[in-house]
C-alpha cells in the first residue's frame, strides 16, 4: 500500500513542474521541501529560458527551430554530452515557455545568451521570481499537498525498488519518487569532490543560488546510498569575479578593463558572455587573471553600468563602481603603481609581455577596433593616465552545478551499471548528464528543470499505470 501516488523532493523549478504534471493526468502528489518556502534556484535566477521555435520569437522575427538549438548545443561541447537529453530539451523547450505564458508569466525580450548566433535567451519580467510564483500559485490552486520545511534523509528500497522516502523520523511510501533537489553548489565538501575546477579557489568560492540554503547535493547523496551512477563529474557553470564585494554575482566584467594573465598576456574579449569566460579564466596559467585600468577607465568607465543588465531585471552591479574600486585601492586589495613596469612586478605578470600587450592594446584603443579579440565596447580606455591599477579576477562564482544522477531518455535514474532503478526519477539541477563540457547559455538551468520537470512527472505517473486508470 502506497501513501501517495508519487512524492516529489525539492519544491524549486523542476519539483512544481513535475507535482502540476503528476496531477494533471490525476495522481496523488505530497511534494516535499526542505526550505521553507517553494522556488529554489529557479524563484533565485534571472528568469531566462533557453528556448527555440517559440512564439516569442515568432512575434519579434526571429528565425529558429528545435534543430538549430540542439546542433548549437552539441557543436559547442564537441558532442560530449548526450544527444538523446538535448534533443529532448531542445524540441520540448517552446512547450515550456508557453506554459509559462499559460500561467502569467511575460516575455518581452529574447537576447543571445550564450556564444550562439540565433536569439534563444527568453528574458521573464520579474525574473525567477515572478516563474516562482507563478508555479507556486498553480501549485497551490490545483491543492496539491505540500510540506515545507522537512528534508527528506533517505530513499526507501524494496526488493530493488524505490518504494517511498524517509523524513522527520517517518517513512512514506508510493508508487514512484521524482528527486528534484537541485544542485550542490551550497556545499563546500560536495564541490571539492564532484567540482574541483571551481573549489580550487577556496574561499572566494560562491554559489548564485545561496539563498535557497538546501541546495546541497541531496539528491547525489540519496543516488550514491542506493548505487546510482554519479556522472559529469567537475562540469557545470563558473562565473569570473573580482570577489571586491562578497557574495555577489558579477556575471559580465566590465568593458573598459584589459585582461591578462600572468605572462601578460589578453586571452579573450574582456567583456565575453559568462557562458565562456569563467571557462577561459581557468584554463589560464594558475588559473587567474588581472583586469588592469588607468586612472581615466576608473573615473569614467565606472559610471556605465548598461553592461551589467543583459537580461532586462533592472540589476546594477555594485563591484564595479568607483567607490568600491577606491576603497580597495585603499586597501591595496587592488594593486596600483605609477608605471606599468611597477604594477607587473606587483602582480608577478610578465613585464616585458604586458609592456607589447599594452602597445597593441592602446593602438587598438584610439582607432576604436580590438585587432586582437574583436571585442566591442561603447568606448576603450587605453592605459595611458597614471596611477595604473590591477584587480584579480578568478572564475570563483558557482552558476550551476552539474555533476549528479545519470537518468535516461524518460528522466528514469540509472544504476551504476547503466540499467534503470525501478521507481525513481529525477529532473533539474540533481541531473548530471544535461549540460555537457560547456554551458550553452543563460536560461539553461531553467529550461531543463522545467523541461525535464514536466518530463518526469508525467513519466512516474504513467510507470504506475496513472494514465491507464484516468483513462478507464
Amino acid at each position: 500500500m502506497s501513501d501517495y501516488d508519487i512524492i516529489i523532493v525539492g519544491g524549486g523549478g523542476a519539483g512544481m513542474t513535475a507535482a502540476l504534471h503528476a496531477h494533471r493526468v490525476g495522481a496523488t502528489v505530497l511534494l516535499l521541501e526542505a526550505d521553507r518556502k517553494l522556488g529554489g534556484a529557479t524563484a533565485l535566477s534571472d528568469g531566462v529560458v533557453y528556448a527555440a521555435g517559440t512564439s516569442v520569437q515568432r512575434a519579434h522575427g526571429i528565425e529558429d527551430d528545435p534543430q538549430a538549438m540542439f546542433d548549437y548545443i552539441m557543436t559547442l561541447n564537441a558532442w560530449q554530452t548526450r544527444p538523446d537529453i538535448i534533443r529532448l530539451l531542445a524540441e520540448r523547450s517552446a512547450a515550456a515557455v508557453d506554459e509559462l505564458i499559460a500561467l502569467g508569466c511575460t516575455f518581452e525580450w529574447v537576447v543571445k545568451s550564450g556564444v550562439d548566433l540565433v536569439p534563444r535567451g527568453h528574458c521573464t519580467v520579474g525574473a525567477g521570481d515572478a516563474i516562482g510564483r507563478a508555479l507556486r500559485e498553480e501549485v497551490g490552486a490545483k491543492g496539491i499537498e505540500t510540506v515545507l520545511d522537512t528534508r527528506v534523509e533517505r530513499l526507501l528500497v524494496e526488493d530493488g525498488r524505490v518504494v517511498g522516502i524517509h523524513a522527520s523520523g517517518m517513512d512514506l511510501r508510493a508508487g514512484a519518487v521524482i528527486v528534484t533537489t537541485g544542485g550542490f553548489g551550497n556545499s563546500p565538501g560536495m564541490r571539492a569532490r564532484y567540482f574541483p575546477s571551481a573549489a580550487q579557489h577556496g574561499d572566494p568560492v560562491y554559489a548564485v543560488h545561496n539563498g535557497a540554503p538546501f541546495i546541497l547535493g541531496d539528491g547525489l547523496k540519496f543516488g550514491e546510498m542506493i548505487g546510482a551512477a554519479i556522472v559529469g563529474h567537475d562540469t557545470g557553470l563558473v562565473i569570473a569575479s573580482s570577489g571586491l564585494v562578497p557574495n555577489v554575482v558579477e556575471a559580465y566584467l566590465p568593458p573598459w578593463i584589459m585582461l591578462v594573465n600572468v605572462r601578460g598576456q589578453r586571452f579573450m574579449p574582456e567583456n565575453a558572455p559568462y557562458a565562456v569566460s569563467g571557462y577561459l579564466i581557468n584554463q589560464q596559467p594558475e588559473a587567474r587573471a588581472w583586469a588592469l585600468f588607468d586612472e581615466s577607465a576608473l573615473a569614467v568607465g565606472s559610471q556605465d553600468k548598461s553592461f551589467s543588465n543583459p537580461y532586462h531585471t533592472g540589476y546594477s552591479t555594485q563591484v564595479w563602481d568607483e567607490a568600491v574600486l577606491r576603497k580597495h585601492i585603499a586597501t591595496g586589495r587592488i594593486r596600483s603603481a605609477d608605471t606599468l613596469e611597477e604594477l607587473a612586478e606587483r602582480t608577478n605578470v610578465d613585464a616585458l609581455a604586458l609592456k607589447e600587450t599594452v602597445t597593441r592594446y592602446n593602438a587598438d584603443a584610439i582607432c576604436g577596433t580590438d585587432s586582437d579579440w574583436g571585442k566591442v565596447a561603447p568606448h576603450y580606455f587605453p592605459l595611458e593616465n597614471a596611477p595604473f591599477y590591477a584587480a584579480e579576477v578568478r572564475a570563483s562564482t558557482i552558476g550551476q552545478t552539474s555533476a549528479g544522477l545519470d537518468i535516461d531518455h524518460h528522466t528514469r535514474v540509472r544504476d551504476l551499471h547503466g540499467r534503470v532503478i525501478p521507481g525513481l526519477f529525477a529532473a533539474g539541477e540533481t541531473v548530471g548528464c544535461v549540460q555537457g563540457q560547456r554551458y550553452s547559455g543563460g536560461g539553461m538551468g531553467v529550461a531543463s528543470a522545467l523541461v525535464f520537470g514536466r518530463l518526469a512527472g508525467e513519466q512516474a505517473a504513467a510507470s504506475i499505470g496513472i494514465e491507464a486508470r484516468v483513462a478507464a
